[in-house]
């Protein structure tokens, strides 16, 4: 088995003094929020100091970065900065101990509402921008609509990541900051799948405790509604299917019967350009409602021997043909103790049943849905 490990890096040293007096490290990555650490540390009083209350390299705004990993396979899970320090004195001094708080990158573009206009630019141009101020690379996906200023003009009101997320929603994009990088873009449903999790599979068993929901009442067809500024001409738009791909075999519309209609709901507070601006945010809005099975779990990390990353598929098998499969990853939580690695994930799908083309192959072949 693949040895786990972490490092911690603050202010571009390695933070070796954190190490003996670690009692928990959690990662939080989400797919809908910016990264949080928490970092929990012992005090020993010596006098009238303590340990690592006083540390240079534990103040607030000093960059960090968080790399997990088995040997050959590390990944950085998160680079941000200390927001928050909370000191916690007991009634006795083995009570007394130190958490620690930080954000990602994203913690920059949050820091103060901005009133600007932006005529004759794409989302896309904006985003670019807007990222490139902050010393981000941009890994921005084109968008077609020009606002231009006879039509409309793109208003801020609001702070920079706020206002990219607005953007991003209208247009069926993700938008987060990953390390040194803004992301602008469509999910990543259709990347290759992660490493297999499988469930209830003898010594090959990596998920634990995982928990299924089907909400078959949450997905909505979209529509809207709006006058053409110009021509005065109504234009209409009903999205009914998902622009990605689906996980299974079965998806909400194919389990009603004919007189069970799907709910359909109008977008109403937004403006649009014209049609094709009208598309993709009702587009994006079916993409987002479509998810209806979720699930979440705890898997044994040395047993899995991968650093998870939310915002990429990953397959389960072990839960029967109705579940297994792939699954979207949008949340995982890495938690260090003195006891080991511990990854939490919560996972959703957009369809039931299996696809044929799944691949449940571990190193030792292929094993099957069990």
């Amino acid at each position: 088995m693949p040895n786990d490990f972490f490092q911690i890096e603050i202010d571009n040293s390695e933070a070796e003094n954190v190490y003996t007096d670690l009692m928990r490290l959690e990662v939080e990555i989400d797919d809908d929020l910016a990264s949080r650490f928490k970092l929990q540390l012992c005090m020993i009083q010596y006098g009238d100091e303590w340990t690592n209350l006083d540390s240079d390299n534990l103040k607030p705004w000093k960059p960090i970065t968080i790399t997990a990993g088995f040997q050959d396979d590390t990944t950085e899970i998160f680079k941000g900065f200390i927001t928050r320090i909370v000191p916690h004195f007991g009634q006795s001094p083995r009570e007394a101990y130190l958490e620690i708080y930080g954000v990602d990158k994203s913690v920059l573009l949050d820091r103060e509402e901005i009133l600007k206009d932006w005529p004759k630019r794409k989302d896309s141009d904006i985003a670019t921008e807007i990222f490139s101020n902050y010393q981000l690379t941009p890994q921005v996906t084109d968008t077609a609509v020009v606002h231009e200023e006879t039509v409309s003009t793109i208003l801020q009101r609001e702070t920079d990541m706020q206002f990219l997320k607005r953007l991003a929603l209208r247009n069926g994009y993700e938008c987060y900051v990953q390390g040194d990088t803004g992301y602008f873009g469509l999910p990543m449903v259709d990347d290759e799948p992660q490493p297999v999790l499988s469930v209830h599979y003898g010594n090959e068993t990596t998920l634990n405790n995982f928990r299924l929901n089907v909400d078959s009442v949450a997905p909505s067809n979209i529509a809207m509604l709006q006058v053409d500024r110009q021509s005065k001409e109504v234009h209409a738009v009903t999205i009914q299917s998902s622009s990605h791909t689906l996980y299974g075999s079965e998806d909400i519309p194919s389990f009603l019967t004919s007189n069970q209609r799907q709910r359909k709901v109008f977008v109403g507070k937004n403006s649009a350009t014209g049609v094709e601006e009208m598309t993709r945010l009702c587009q994006g809005l079916y993409d987002r409602n479509e998810w209806f099975v979720f699930g979440s779990g705890d898997v044994e990390a040395f047993a899995y021997g991968h650093v998870l990353m939310p915002r990429k598929p990953v397959t389960i098998r072990g839960v029967g043909e109705t579940h297994s499969g792939v699954y979207y990853l949008n949340h995982v939580k890495h938690i260090f103790t003195p006891h080991g690695y511990t990854q939490q994930i919560q996972v959703k799908r957009n369809a039931l049943g299996l696809l044929g083309n799944e691949q449940f192959a571990q190193a030792g072949g292929l094993l099957g849905v069990g």
